[in-house]
């Protein structure tokens, strides 16, 4: 039993170290993440809303990315959420992406905005993403264990889009 426990402890830190040492990123991750912050700013505001959204989605697991609490994914969100740019898009591919942790995502970036102000009035917004996360269903981790599943999260995010739509 002590040897079955060993192995399967020794694998799994073969798979860690094994994970953390490659990067799957997308070489425009890996290159916009060898820039300084301020760098990476003005780079990814450069970019089309189409391909912002890309380096969002891609460049969350460049290791060369994140700093010591933050994420490129989490910035990057922030720097999509500094105008209302993006918004059409986002509710666009909102609606039509089946993978509920990219609607999180979006969700996250629309939550942003309208945290910022830049959705005053724009109570479409809210109207979207409520029926979106209507038919979100919480994963079988959570299922089997609870916890806080992304549709707790983005019930959460819900909740600030309305108040701050209005």
């Amino acid at each position: 039993m002590k040897i079955l426990g060993l192995s399967l402890f020794c694998l799994l830190v073969l798979l860690l170290g094994y994970s953390s040492c490659h990067s799957n990123a997308s070489p425009e991750c890996q290159q916009l993440c060898s820039l300084s912050r301020e760098q990476q700013y003005q780079k990814f505001k450069s970019f089309s809303v189409e391909q912002q959204f890309k380096l969002y989605i891609d460049c969350t697991k460049e290791k060369a990315c994140k700093a010591e609490s933050e994420s490129p994914h989490d910035y990057y969100a922030q720097y999509m959420a500094a105008d209302n740019r993006a918004a059409p898009f986002l509710l666009e591919r909102l609606q039509t992406e089946s993978d509920q942790s990219v609607q999180l995502d979006i969700i996250y970036v629309l939550r942003c905005m309208a945290v910022n102000g830049h959705l005053r009035g724009e109570h479409h917004v809210a109207d979207v993403v409520t029926r979106v996360t209507g038919h979100m269903k919480a994963g079988l981790m959570y299922r089997l264990f609870g916890g806080y599943s992304n549709v707790d999260h983005a019930k959460g995010f819900v909740k600030e889009i309305e108040a701050n739509t209005r």
